[in-house]
């Protein structure tokens, strides 16, 4: 039987890789509907993934795109277990009775081509001790 912690943390997972999914969708159909300005010559920008290993457990995956519009976006999750330093345990919530962590979460920084436009940034994660928050 799974624990709601469990569920929680296979649905927070999950919710992270779809809301990459369709970001990356969405930067790309921008990227694709540019019809005039500069850079309007250039091949719509694409996605490129890659994957990578935590030691100690877990990775996740960076993906990364150069386009017409975008000079940079990067949409990067990661899904991530462990033990926090004995230093660093104190300042963690929840981490009284033992130092494990669980961790997953998602990444978007856009920079446009325009210096009219402001860079745009944006994380949130799930993180599970002895106590779970959205940080």
């Amino acid at each position: 039987m799974i624990d709601q912690t469990d569920k929680r943390k296979d649905c927070a997972s999950t919710w992270f890789f779809q809301l990459r999914d369709r970001l990356c969708a969405v930067f790309e159909d921008i990227e694709s509907e540019l019809a005039a300005g500069p850079n309007v010559e250039l091949p719509p920008g694409k996605f490129d993934r890659t994957s990578w290993d935590r030691e100690g457990g877990g990775g996740g995956e960076i993906s990364v795109m150069r386009g017409r519009v975008f000079e940079k976006v990067g949409v990067n999750i990661s899904t991530v277990k462990g033990k926090f330093s004995d230093q660093f345990r104190g300042q963690i919530p929840g981490t009284e009775e033992s130092s494990s962590f669980w961790a997953s979460g998602i990444s978007v920084v856009a920079h446009m081509w325009s210096p009219l436009v402001p860079v745009a940034h944006m994380n949130t994660r799930y993180i599970v001790t002895g106590r779970s928050w959205f940080g």
